[in-house]
């Protein structure tokens, strides 16, 4: 009978049937669960998330499982057949959350089994649910060696599984995030059901292997999906040691050197040119030594050192530098390795925050409180030696604990209790210092910290204040949020010393002090107390204050809370709302009252308690909720003023019993947002011309080549160093056509430099002879071709193997590389002329990706323009299609969009030359205006009220041509901000 009546109670516990815990007979043995805490974190609204609880049997005697259930309606077991686990096994179940509405959810799962010595058979529950999804199957890419300087390209799959458009949010991080960049130019949402392939881009910029993460944002508010992003930095034949230079801490006004080797392990000789800082943001590293070899030859397995210091001029970590040595490949233009220097300033490796701590105004009579923090930010245990407290004028400053020595372990922290007591009649600041001595390795350093605070006469404070925080009954496990709000109720500014936690309290309450403060009439602080009981039965607190007043000084609040294990329940518990900006009105969220007994539960009453107006809730309650029932309630939360909210919700049952659920979220005023940039000068810049050989561009080009002085108008006002190039859109050979393309490769360039041949220089510098007649022969690339690939040959033009040798290995023709045309520190412009549609094999979206990764990932340095098929081919009738591609690249990319109808080529060329020489015009906006016409721009300080416009397309402010801030300028963008 025995065995019989413990498999009905299994199969009613598997189906949810009953309400009420079983009893259990106890034996001699181990229950044990992994986890112990079942935390599944965000899932999507409506989609279940699976985690697997390992039980296992760490006694000497079996026991058996007899079913499992959980007190959360939204979290359910796979039904399983009773089971006998021995000495040592292990059984696994399975473990489903589902969640109905967004928000936290948290409860228990209990396993009831006939384990003795008094073994835990709970395992506590939490989850949040959250809207919308999106799916990565993959989880890593590896790029492989890449050589410095080229881009490698891979691919991420991203798709959305559901019924409504979800964001799309990616964000690379990591080590080595400034390496790899992805989806650039992607829309920044996916449609139902859409698959997106997102191209991923690595660059290496130092030697040695990389790697970083890309996260893609699977739900609003959930850990992101990973992306395991590798590569390896090489250069072929080389040694470079070490690739991080860490000089470590050194005090201030002292010289740290470090040596770096450079071994050429090839067969074949190097090219070496010394080493140079490339990278010094801090103005504190130096190469103090780079020996000069004979002949500027590396010799097969020769080494060179190089010697470089660091010199900081300030306490604290600096920004990292670079050297780059100059040695290469002879006959390439390969940048060379790259070694990074980092370091920090100071005595000593332990950290002391914050410099400097100011108290406010604290009333006469009263204390203040706060923490000052000291970390171990050294690889070895480190020992605060000392602590020792100044005041230097006017009240008192006192530590809050013993001025012991103290030990902290690497990466731990210390808090010292620093308080301020103001001395009576003593008006005005006080000042004080605290000096803290540590000990590290033998080596002793000390910081100090200023301190500061005021003493001032404050009113009686008149407050109002509940006696009582009563937080009902919540399921065992679940967590609820209330809070212990007191308000000024009179008519002057009161002073509040703090808001906290009494000692004594029961563990099952928790709260995070509010520090002192000054509140003017009518204004309120509140103390947020989380409340979750770990099991059934009456819970106690207090929650304690001191505010400036003779005999009510001292309030005091009761809390109470029960633990209860019942079919009825409300999820989730708490509902945050988080940060609301008071200008963006009220938001709203949604929670669900379950109904998980056998028979109908009846809500006799739903109220909200608070101390102001600033939550609602809306539903079909109070009502009688059938068995299985739930109903779906609606909060909305409308700050009213700066600072932490809270609200209660009670739920009245038939029987008297009351649930009780959080309503939380804070007020904040800040309405507007301040951009600053520093308007970068460009004085270097390599321009890469693609040009249609098709049969129709005979005039084009013709009319490209005679206004060759036009185009070089900005660069030659502004003494720009350029190179400039031109390649076609044709990749293989084409000799029919119109006529036979001249150059040397029958039209198909394949994205080496025109004229392939080298008959007359093909990469044009304020150095070359005669520069417009090179230019002209360059841009008449001939007629033959019939398929324009435009975007492809700038591809190719930019990539291995053409973009640093001096030759093609691939092709007959000698010195038909483009080695030499991108410099590592030139801006980037591109020119596409075409009268015909892009047929290149990538989505625009790839080649933005590359093209920004080539510099670095930083808008500023690329440019992308387009000289096409207008959309209306109506005003152009001699060109075949619209550039639609072309156009959508330099919409991207910050540049100019033309037709290649163009009736004044002189015009249209000025403003390519503006693009492409002049100063940077667009200045993207870090969030979307909530009202564009509301806009501030200044430069330098001064107020600019024309010649700008904002680009809701880009999320950018536009200079004109000709009021571009000048380089150096700084320039500082103010608008409102919008609303989620």
């Amino acid at each position: 009978m025995r065995g019989l009546r413990w498999l009905l109670l299994a199969v009613a516990v598997a189906a949810g049937t009953g309400c009420e815990r079983p009893h259990s007979q106890q034996a001699r043995t181990g229950f044990a669960a992994r986890p112990e805490l079942l935390e599944f974190g965000a899932a999507a609204v409506g989609r279940t998330k699976t985690m697997t609880l390992r039980l296992a049997n760490e006694g000497r005697a079996s026991y058996r499982v007899e079913g499992a259930r959980a007190s959360l309606p939204n979290v359910t077991i796979t039904a399983f057949e009773p089971f006998t686990l021995t000495a040592g096994a292990e059984h696994e179940l399975e473990v489903r959350f589902t969640p109905d509405v967004e928000g936290a959810v948290q409860g228990q799962l209990e396993v009831f089994t006939d384990a003795s010595g008094g073994a835990a058979t709970q395992v506590p529950v939490s989850g949040r649910g959250v809207k919308a999804l999106v799916e990565v199957p993959e989880t890593s890419l590896d790029f492989g060696n890449v050589n410095l300087g080229l881009v490698e390209m891979r691919e991420v799959t991203v798709r959305n599984p559901s019924d409504v458009e979800s964001p799309l949010v990616l964000s690379v991080e990591g080590p080595d995030a400034d390496e790899f960049s992805a989806g650039s130019g992607l829309p920044s949402t996916l449609g139902p059901h859409e698959t997106r392939k997102v191209p991923v881009a690595f660059s290496p910029v130092r030697l040695g292997n990389a790697e970083a993460a890309l996260r893609v944002a699977v739900c609003d508010g959930c850990e992101p999906a990973e992306v395991r992003l590798t590569g390896t930095g090489v250069a072929s034949a080389l040694e470079v040691t070490p690739l991080r230079v860490d000089f470590g801490r050194v005090a201030v006004g002292a010289t740290a050197e470090e040596r770096i080797t450079v071994r050429n392990q090839g067969t074949e000789p190097l090219s070496y040119k010394g080493a140079s800082l490339l990278e010094d943001p801090s103005g504190v590293y130096k190469v103090v030594s780079s020996p000069a070899l004979p002949n500027d030859l590396l010799l097969p397995g020769a080494a060179v050192e190089l010697r470089v210091a660091f010199t900081p001029a300030a306490s604290g970590r600096v920004r990292d530098g670079r050297v780059e040595v100059a040695v290469r490949k002879p006959q390439t233009t390969s940048p060379g390795p790259k070694v990074t220097l980092t370091g920090e300033g100071g005595a000593s490796c332990v950290e002391v925050t914050p410099a400097h701590l100011n108290f406010g105004a604290v009333a006469f009579g009263m204390m203040a409180t706060r923490d000052v923090t000291v970390r171990n930010r050294c690889r070895d245990e480190a020992t605060v030696t000392g602590l020792q407290l100044t005041t230097q004028a006017g009240g008192y400053f006192t530590l809050a604990q013993a001025p012991s020595s103290q030990p902290i372990a690497p990466g731990g922290t210390l808090k010292v209790g620093v308080t301020f007591n103001p001395r009576a009649g003593a008006n005005g600041q006080s000042q004080g210092q605290l000096a803290v001595t540590s000990s590290q390795r033998g080596s002793t350093a000390t910081d100090g910290v200023t301190l500061s605070g005021e003493g001032k006469v404050f009113a009686p404070c008149e407050y109002a204040l509940p006696s009582v925080l009563d937080f009902g009954q919540v399921p065992v496990g679940s967590e609820v949020a209330l809070g212990v709000t007191l308000k000024n109720t009179g008519t002057e500014a009161c002073f509040l010393a703090a808001l906290q936690l009494a000692s004594g309290s029961d563990p099952a309450f928790r709260a995070a002090p509010v520090a002192n403060s000054v509140l003017a009439p009518g204004k309120k602080a509140t103390l947020l107390v989380r409340f979750k009981p770990s099991d059934v039965g009456e819970f106690q607190g207090l929650a304690e204050g001191w505010v400036s007043h003779p005999t009510r000084g001292h309030p005091m609040v009761n809390l109470v809370g029960t633990g209860v294990q019942g079919c009825f329940s409300v999820q989730p518990t708490t509902v945050d709302f988080g940060i609301s900006r008071l200008a963006c009105g009220a938001r709203t969220r949604e929670f669900m009252a379950y109904n998980d007994c056998t028979g109908a539960v009846t809500v006799t009453g739903l109220k909200v308690e608070q101390p102001g107006q600033e939550f609602a809730v809306s539903g079909a309650l109070p009502a009688t909720i059938p068995a299985g029932g739930r109903v779906k309630l609606t909060a909305t939360y409308a700050p009213a003023e700066e600072g932490q909210d809270a609200a209660t919700v009670r739920f009245t049952l038939k029987d008297g019993a009351v649930y009780s659920a959080g309503l939380t979220g804070r007020g904040l005023v800040k309405t507007d947002q301040t951009d600053h940039f520093v308007q970068q000068a460009e004085a270097r810049v390599d321009v890469l011309f693609v040009v249609d050989n098709s049969g129709s561009m005979m005039e084009e080009q013709q009319s490209l080549g005679e206004n060759f002085a036009a185009f070089l108008s900005a660069a030659t006002a502004a003494k720009v160093d350029y190179r400039i190039g031109v390649t076609t859109t044709g990749l293989d050979p084409s000799p029919g056509g119109w006529s036979e393309c001249p150059g040397g490769a029958q039209g198909g360039e394949n994205g080496r430099l025109f004229p392939v041949d080298g008959s007359s220089p093909r990469i044009i510098t304020p150095e070359t002879p005669n520069a417009a007649a090179v230019f002209a022969n360059n841009t008449n690339v001939g007629v033959c071709h019939w398929n324009e690939q435009g975007l492809d040959a700038a591809y190719r033009a930019l990539s291995d193997p053409l973009l640093y040798n001096l030759d093609d290995p691939r092709t007959p023709q000698p010195n038909d590389g483009n080695g030499g045309f991108l410099r590592e520190d030139a801006k980037l412009t591109i020119i596409a002329l075409s009268d015909e549609e892009d047929f290149s094999s990538q989505p625009v979206s790839f080649y933005e990706t590359y093209f920004l990764a080539l510099k670095g990932n930083d808008p500023s340095k690329v440019s992308f323009n387009a000289v096409v098929g207008p959309e209306d081919l109506t005003t152009c009738t001699t060109a075949s299609s619209s550039g639609t591609r072309y156009m959508e690249l330099a919409h991207k990319l910050n540049g100019v969009v033309d037709s290649i109808c163009t009736p004044n080529w002189a015009a249209s060329l000025e403003k390519l030359s503006e693009s492409a020489f002049g100063p940077n015009r667009a200045f993207s906006l870090t969030e979307v205006p909530s009202d564009p016409g509301a806009i501030r721009v200044r430069v330098d300080g001064a107020p600019v009220t024309a010649g700008w416009s904002y680009d809701a397309r880009a999320n950018a402010v536009i200079f004109e041509r000709l009021r571009a801030p000048a380089p150096g300028a700084v320039v500082d963008v103010t608008y409102p901000l919008g609303c989620p």
